[in-house]
């Protein structure tokens, strides 16, 4: 076997070689929450079956103590709520999030995390519009990468679309999407919020998040918002979907397209040769500051601010010339103009003015 190149960032590896350590990932944790079971606040237990004597504890007052009913009637509202806000409270609704929504309901905290700590997200494998990324971990972490799985929700119609492949292939980043990420953060802290905003890919998870995240804060570890920024970079990511859609409809099959290591390099490369700023993971809001705060937008809308004073006093001022009526003839030939009939634009001006007074 080659020799690790030392110049190699750990994220990237063997394609198939980062598949088998997610699978073993993910089926460790499957085995420890099955261990846990005795240690979960489960769905069944928030619908009436707790029972005190398990002694179980919260964290929501800030510091741990022994969980009450009321608690668990103010869990139940804070999942009512996260279903509100992500369209699960009816039976029509569908799943999944947008990849900016993600961001959005991230905290500042997780996200100045993936800023600071999360310098790559690769994709390394594609299976029918379920795509395995690996980014590289933070510097506490225990593990060297951690695998980040995306289903695109929108994949069967961007295949089928009769669009171009390019075309077609921005179309993925904008549509909704589900996650899952093996590091512990996602696991203890958002994979619930994930199953009942029904934007979760891989396990579902009953167990409510009482010491950890017992206020249902975020949606996203770092891991995944790193993810989230690099699908949002059109330059970085809309060439590996472009493939994506060549790949499924040449074969129309769930067959495996994995990227080579000299492909996941050229990956990398192309990603960190874009503006850092456009690298920098921000919300919404903070990139409409932030292009409010451009000298040419302040200059816009201080001069559009002074027209419109400007067309307010004159209207004030001299309103028997500024709002002079329109003669009728003038009325009717650009009624007539839309396609009305003469005939029509007078009934139809006749009524204007009658609802006017």
């Amino acid at each position: 076997m080659a020799a690790k190149d030392q110049g190699r960032p750990d994220v990237v590896q063997d394609a198939r070689k980062a598949g088998k350590e997610a699978r073993e990932a993910f089926e460790f944790d499957l085995k420890r929450r099955l261990g846990d079971q005795a240690k979960i606040l489960s769905a069944d237990d928030m619908g009436g079956l707790y029972e005190p004597k398990r002694g179980l504890f919260t964290s929501i007052d800030g510091k741990p103590r022994m969980l009450t009913f009321d608690d668990i009637l103010a869990f139940k509202a804070a999942v009512k709520d996260i279903q509100r806000m992500h369209g699960q409270h009816s039976k029509q609704a569908s799943g999944g999030i947008l990849v900016k929504k993600v961001i959005d309901l991230s905290t500042p905290q997780d996200r100045e995390r993936a800023n600071k700590q999360i310098h790559f997200a690769v994709p390394m494998s594609n299976r029918a519009g379920v795509v395995q990324f690996q980014t590289n971990s933070g510097p506490n972490s225990d593990v060297s990468r951690h695998t980040v799985m995306v289903q695109f929700l929108s994949y069967d119609a961007a295949l089928s679309s009769g669009q171009p492949a390019p075309e077609a292939a921005k179309s993925l980043a904008r549509g909704k999407i589900k996650y899952d990420c093996s590091c512990n953060r996602h696991t203890f802290w958002f994979r619930y919020i994930a199953s009942i905003g029904n934007f979760n890919y891989g396990r579902a998870e009953d167990g409510f998040p009482r010491i950890r995240n017992p206020k249902l804060y975020g949606v996203a570890c770092k891991h995944v918002i790193r993810v989230m920024a690099t699908l949002g970079h059109s330059g970085t990511f809309n060439n590996y979907a472009r493939k994506m859609i060549e790949h499924g409809r040449k074969t129309l099959s769930g067959k495996q397209q994995i990227m080579t290591v000299k492909e996941q390099q050229a990956f990398i490369d192309n990603a960190t040769n874009a503006r850092r700023r456009a690298r920098t993971v921000k919300t919404s809001e903070e990139k409409r500051l932030e292009r409010a705060a451009q000298p040419a937008q302040q200059r816009k809308a201080v001069e559009a601010a002074r027209v419109k004073a400007a067309n307010d006093e004159l209207r004030r001022t001299h309103a028997t010339k500024v709002n002079k009526p329109v003669p009728l003839d003038k009325k009717i030939k650009a009624m007539m103009k839309l396609g009305y009939s003469e005939q029509a634009a007078r009934i139809a001006i006749t009524a204007a003015d009658n609802a006017q007074g």
